[in-house]
């Protein structure tokens, strides 16, 4: 069933979403990077981390379930699951105390890290994967990924015909 012309975001458009989104939060980053106060009690602490976990375990769930079945949303779980790992090395060395930083360095390095780019290489080998699939048009197949681009889509005519 073909998509309804109305659902399709067209390149334009999304260019200029992508750009704006950038800029705002380019300017919202100065901003509070200004404003925020180096020191900061925060409540419900436990509950970011734990929560920041949870996402990661449910990603990885889902990467594994994806892998398991051989579905595409692999590509969609394993990227998030990776970045979360990356977000959460990231929080683990910047929040450290003074005794804690070089145990959370050290695991960022050895495990989140290295555990992140094994992720988005799965990702890159299931895209890889899936563009030589049988599903994919000929012209397609074997083309390198970084070439393969969106295809432009022509608007639909408005046909006299009632």
């Amino acid at each position: 069933m073909a998509i309804p012309l109305r659902l399709r975001l067209p390149r334009n458009p999304l260019l200029t979403v992508l750009a704006t989104a950038a800029l705002v939060e380019t300017a919202w980053t100065i901003y509070i990077a200004w404003r925020l106060p180096r020191h900061y009690v925060a409540n419900h602490w436990d509950l970011a981390w734990v929560g920041l976990d949870v996402a990661q375990v449910i990603m990885l769930l889902l990467a594994a379930w994806a892998a398991w079945r051989g579905r595409a949303l692999l590509i969609l779980f394993a990227t998030a699951a990776g970045t979360l790992l990356l977000v959460d090395a990231w929080f683990d060395v910047t929040t450290a105390r003074n005794g804690g930083f070089a145990q959370s360095g050290l695991f960022a390095l050895l495990i989140e890290v290295p555990a992140a780019v094994a992720l988005f290489l799965i990702t890159w080998r299931t895209i890889k994967e899936l563009a030589n699939s049988i599903f994919v048009a000929d012209e397609v197949r074997g083309v390198p990924i970084r070439k393969i681009r969106f295809a432009r889509r022509e608007r639909a005519e408005k046909s006299s015909q009632p």
